[in-house]
Formats: C-alpha cells, structure tokens, sequence
C-alpha cells in the first residue's frame, strides 16, 4: 500500500532491495551469522546478488527455493507456471494502476496502457520492467538477468532446491 517513489516496479531482475537489506541488518548487528533464503523470482533475486557481491556477502550461506534460472524460460506459459505468473501479474499490474503518473509522460518510454491490460509477466516486464532497466526488447532483459550462466560465481556455500 505504499506509494512507490521511483518508476521502478519489482522484478527478477533486482538485487538492489537483497543488498539493502543484507547491509541494514549487518550494520545493526554485525556479530550476528546471516544465511539468505529465496522462493522463486526472490531465489533469483539472492543468487544476482551473491555473485555481484562475491567474497565481500556479509552471508555465511543461502537457501534458493524454485530459482527459475533461466528467466525467459520460466515466463513461457507452461502449465505449472501459469497460476503464480497470473497472481504476480495481477499484483503488479495494481501496484502500477495505483502509481502510474509515475510511468506516464512524453519523455518516457513505458507501455502503460499495455501493462494495465498485460495478462501475463512477459508482458508486463516487456511494458515497464525492460524500460526501467534499459533494455529495448524483453529477450535481452531476461537473458541479461537471467542466473543461470553466473552460478559459479558465487562464492559463499548455496543450497538450490528445485
């Protein structure tokens, strides 16, 4: 229910919000062990982060559950990832109908009328996730996000459960 402040939505794309948050609890409780668990686009989300962080992941450890690794795969409709696309599509579709003046205006890119009526999340990120992230086609968005090529950087102990 919080207005969002810049034209960026959720995305698997993201390690930002991971890094935040990891830094926030070190910097309050820097004796403390931290492990990170991710579900799903989160799972992604984590592993992004722990290879851009590499050695220097206050994380002891990590748990990620269902990554989908490969991001163009796991937004093609199979039948098994069509209930979660639709809730998450619908979810950012209303966080989007409620902050829009945000993506609106003639000197942005975003597709808003096509991502109010998107019904599924490849066409929603191909709306307003690619353009917030600089990409002019959603393949290239989700190749370049995509974790599946960058699993061996990480450098800390990961368990993936799938």
């Amino acid at each position: 229910g919080s207005p969002l402040t810049t034209p960026r939505l959720f995305t698997a794309a993201d390690s930002d919000d991971i890094c935040t948050t990891i830094r926030f609890i070190n910097s309050k409780r820097p004796w403390t062990t931290i492990m990170g668990v991710g579900w799903g686009y989160g799972a992604n989300m984590l592993t992004k982060y722990l290879v851009e962080a590499g050695e220097s992941t206050p994380l002891t450890a990590a748990v990620c559950i269902d990554n989908p690794f490969d991001l163009q795969e796991a937004t093609r409709t199979f039948p098994h990832n069509i209930a979660l696309d639709q809730k998450l599509t619908a979810g950012l579709v209303d966080i989007l109908r409620a902050n829009k003046e945000l993506f609106q205006g003639k000197d942005k890119d975003f597709d808003v009328q096509k991502a109010l009526s998107a019904n599924c999340l490849r066409d929603f990120d191909g709306a307003i996730s690619m353009v917030s992230h600089g990409f002019a086609n959603v393949d290239d968005f989700y190749s370049e996000n995509s974790v599946r090529p960058l699993v061996a950087g990480v450098k800390i102990p990961v368990l993936f459960i799938q």
